[in-house]
């Protein structure tokens, strides 16, 4: 009787387990929390620093919201698709749950964060569990996980 009852409950652990679908994003360091630290201009060697700031990107699966936690400047929602050492953002919204998600029209509303278009690729320079830095042509990101 005991061996049975360790069978059933094998089983039906066993099938617990085997129903459960782990889903995950494949995203390595990159997801999770970042904090906008400097932003770098390239062709003028300028330096905007950010580390008093309350400016954040988070990754999730496909997901990226940018945030100032100041509340100076909208959360934007974008996809991302990550190929090797790029990342594309593209199809921006407001997060506003309450009026409904507004589609970004106006690239300025994400400067602040680093952005400087509706669609833009950013290359990945260095992605580790603790810093990030990206870059476009004209920007360098710099970037520790929160």
């Amino acid at each position: 009787m005991k061996q049975y009852k360790n069978i059933l409950f094998v089983s039906l652990f066993a099938m617990i387990v085997w129903s459960c679908e782990l889903e995950t994003s494949g995203n390595g360091d990159l997801d999770g929390m970042w904090h906008l630290v400097r932003i770098d201009t390239l062709s003028t060697s300028g330096t905007n620093d950010l580390s008093n700031s309350l400016i954040f990107w988070s990754f999730q699966n496909k997901l990226m919201e940018t945030s100032d936690k100041t509340k100076n400047n909208p959360n934007v929602l974008f996809r991302f698709d990550r190929t090797g050492t790029e990342i594309k953002f593209y199809n921006p919204y407001i997060n506003d749950r309450e009026d409904g998600d507004l589609l970004v029209v106006d690239p300025l509303t994400l400067s602040p964060y680093g952005i400087n278009g509706l669609e833009e690729t950013f290359t990945i320079e260095s992605l580790s569990g603790s810093k990030m830095i990206l870059s476009t042509s004209r920007l360098r990101l710099n970037f520790v996980k929160m």
